[in-house]
């Protein structure tokens, strides 16, 4: 065996109580854990976690609205939850916010994505944890940060999308703010935020012996994101507005139809070699010598003629072929991919991206794998998505060392479970 094999991962020792919801958070923890640290996901009880409701756009496998524990099939809360154990608590009755604080008390990291006050009015923030152990430290994700005058404001991805600017741009030039679709990227942004600053809190904390709490804005993990159009207003008082698939200054820049049936393939020109190679490949060398496409600018002037001309030659050809074609010839260029195409994408297997993971209700799928990959030691799912409550036993009797009896008080009172009331699990 290679000695590699053997080392331990990065975080490993480290236990991390993740409280967080929905995507940004319940990630970043993921991402934690992929690197060895022992997450415990703590679920409300018995209200449903949103990405555990029967909404639809969350995603169910298996017809998992009519199926048994519909709450365990929901597609949208497993992606972003492996390699966690996981529990159920009540931390409003007095039980559960006594087994809170004794987790709190073993755990090195805590994650909460409460909206900006809530965790203070229900006494578990950074002050009153850090009481029980001086050295926490405290991640808090809410939209726009838990300080300051929106404090206390509910946000998801796509108000925050809407916050940025980000909705508004993204868009094209004939179109009104209702025809642009709803987009989650400030969650993506957030979760690696997240996991970057407690990794940086983890090495603050090993130099000093310090904990300390990181207020992390999601709308502001994502603002740098859109630099470009924010230094141009601040720099040149351009007001930036929606382009479609275009670009501000280089051409062609674009999203073209291709022969099959809503197939697509982006060409994104930016340098004189790259038009050149382009001129030659689609056979086109007279657009070299036209003064309308002669320089960047009279490019960019005729984008609209110069898009119609260069769609004339993918219309015909195949998405895939196209984009080797000009890959070849140093020219930027991606077929527009659907999630088959993702799925079956040979370089992404050939990369081993996506993990086989194996779930308790549901079975064996298909998941997203770890965005990185380490020469030292192989990343690896040790276990996949927890069902509801899958780890109470583990957590309240192993790790806290409560009894059968006690176990089983506190799921007749409600402190735990691993079914949802009837009542409590109702359409969303």
């Amino acid at each position: 065996m290679n000695s590699d094999d053997i080392l331990t991962l990065p975080l490993e020792g480290v236990r991390v109580l993740d409280m967080s919801e929905v995507w940004a958070g319940p990630m970043a923890c993921t991402l934690l854990a992929d690197l060895g640290a022992s997450v415990i996901k703590l679920e409300s009880f018995p209200r449903p976690s949103l990405t555990r409701m029967r909404a639809q756009g969350i995603g169910h496998t298996k017809k998992g609205l009519e199926a048994p524990r519909p709450w365990d099939r929901a597609a949208l809360n497993n992606l972003a939850n492996r390699n966690k154990i996981g529990i159920t608590l009540n931390i409003r009755h007095p039980d559960g916010k006594r087994l809170f604080h004794e987790l709190v008390s073993i755990s090195d990291v805590v994650t909460e994505s409460m909206t900006a006050g809530t965790a203070a009015r229900l006494g578990i923030s950074y002050n009153d944890l850090k009481v029980l152990r001086p050295d926490i430290i405290i991640l808090s994700t809410s939209g726009w940060g838990t300080l300051g005058p929106y404090q206390g404001y509910a946000a998801l991805g796509a108000a925050l999308d809407g916050f940025s600017g980000h909705h508004a741009l993204r868009g094209y030039p004939d179109t009104d703010p209702t025809m642009t679709t709803s987009v989650q990227h400030t969650d993506s942004s957030a979760a690696l935020m997240g996991s970057f600053a407690i990794l940086a809190a983890l090495h603050y904390r090993n130099r000093s012996g310090n904990g300390q709490w990181i207020d992390l804005s999601q709308s502001e993990t994502f603002l740098p994101h859109l630099g470009s159009n924010l230094m141009d207003y601040t720099m040149n008082h351009r007001f930036p507005h929606p382009v479609g698939n275009k670009h501000q200054f280089h051409a062609p820049y674009g999203c073209y139809q291709c022969s099959g049936e809503d197939d697509w393939v982006v060409i994104h020109i930016t340098s004189h070699d790259e038009w050149i190679s382009l001129c030659e490949i689609t056979s086109n060398r007279h657009w070299i010598d036209d003064p309308r496409f002669s320089d960047p600018i009279n490019r960019h002037n005729n984008q609209d003629l110069l898009d119609q001309e260069l769609q004339l030659w993918t219309s015909v050809r195949d998405k895939f072929t196209i984009m080797h074609m000009l890959q070849n010839a140093g020219v930027p260029a991606q077929a527009v991919l659907d999630d088959v195409n993702v799925y079956n994408d040979p370089h992404l297997n050939d990369r081993e991206f996506f993990n086989t993971i194996d779930h308790k209700v549901i079975g064996k799928y298909q998941y997203p794998g770890f965005p990185w990959k380490m020469t030292r030691r192989k990343q690896v799912v040790h276990h996949g998505p927890n069902s509801l409550g899958e780890h109470n036993q583990d957590v309240y009797g192993d790790l806290l060392g409560l009894s059968d009896s006690e176990i089983e008080y506190l799921k007749a009172e409600g402190v735990i479970g691993d079914t949802f009331p009837p009542d409590r699990y109702a359409e969303y």
